[in-house]
């Protein structure tokens, strides 16, 4: 038996995710394959570095719960004005990325992870959706997460490279091909409840969220892979713009708890019904974490 996780983006939901991972851990299901978009790159990637997964997991709990906003998304007025006048890329540098990578990944290249690890990405020129295995793992991260104008594209042999989260690629139906016998599908999720997004880096994130979250429903829908789906639920309802990173402790925790309950509970099959991702909004609801953008 093996097992897959296939990790999506969301921005600082990704924090959603570390709970998942939590609650997995806790009833032993471990992975053979990691498959990472975006954020889900960043986690997927920090997951399979070296040592126990255990360690591992609980290292990245604390490096959500030390990030900030500006960690990755440090304001630039002078990069802005630039960006406005067609003389840099995105908005924002993309070298707190590069830095956070490189200072806890702990390998080179993604061949060098302790659990084999591939990370999506999409070319800007074609829009296919491609999976990286081998290589620099910090330009493949930093790739897979480049949201377009807001970090840098990536340069690897020759494409320009961005956000997977937007390629045409059926990550299930890619995963499922390796042959393995289960894959966990974490949805980082999006903000169904609260105002909506209240600023543009807010906003631009919201958007990918819905656009990633669309996909997989269709991916979860038409997936007729040999292996075993689990959908685990995304956080619901959810007031935390992917924007804001001051919330990352308390979504860790909620997700850690409602994951391992499902988990442990029979009534969670079947587990890849893609209904637990229907878009929806709750009118006028306001969740505990905030709305803060």
């Amino acid at each position: 038996m093996s097992t897959a996780f296939v990790l999506t983006g969301g921005g600082s939901l990704g924090a959603v995710q570390v709970g998942m991972l939590l609650a997995l851990r806790d009833c032993k299901i471990e992975p053979d394959l990691l498959v990472g978009t975006s954020v889900g790159a960043v986690n997927a990637a920090y997951l399979a570095g070296p040592g126990s997964t255990r360690d591992r997991l609980e290292a990245l709990v604390g490096l959500w719960q030390r990030m900030r906003r500006q960690d990755i998304f440090a304001p630039d007025p002078l990069r802005w004005l630039g960006a406005a006048r067609g003389t840099q890329s995105s908005l924002f540098a993309g070298t707190g990325l590069e830095r956070l990578l490189q200072s806890n990944l702990g390998y080179d290249g993604l061949d060098d992870a302790r659990v084999p690890v591939e990370v999506t990405a999409t070319d800007l020129v074609t829009g296919q959706g491609i999976v990286m295995g081998t290589g620099a793992a910090v330009s493949a991260v930093r790739a897979s997460a480049a949201v377009p104008g807001l970090l840098p594209p990536v340069v690897r042999a020759g494409r320009t490279l961005v956000d997977g989260a937007i390629g045409e690629l059926d990550v299930l139906a890619h995963t499922a091909a390796h042959g393995v016998t289960d894959i966990y599908l974490l949805p980082a999720g999006y903000p169904c409840a609260g105002a909506g997004p209240t600023t543009a880096l807010g906003s631009v994130l919201t958007a990918l969220s819905l656009l990633l979250h669309r996909q997989l429903m269709a991916q979860v829908r038409g997936y007729d892979g040999g292996a075993r789906l689990h959908v685990l639920p995304p956080l619901c309802p959810l007031s935390v713009s992917p924007a804001d990173f001051s919330q990352t402790t308390a979504l860790v925790a909620r997700a850690h708890e409602s994951t391992r309950r499902w988990l442990r509970s029979a009534s969670s099959r079947p587990r890849g019904n893609a209904g637990v991702l229907a878009l929806h909004d709750h009118d006028g609801l306001r969740a505990r974490e905030g709305t803060s953008a």
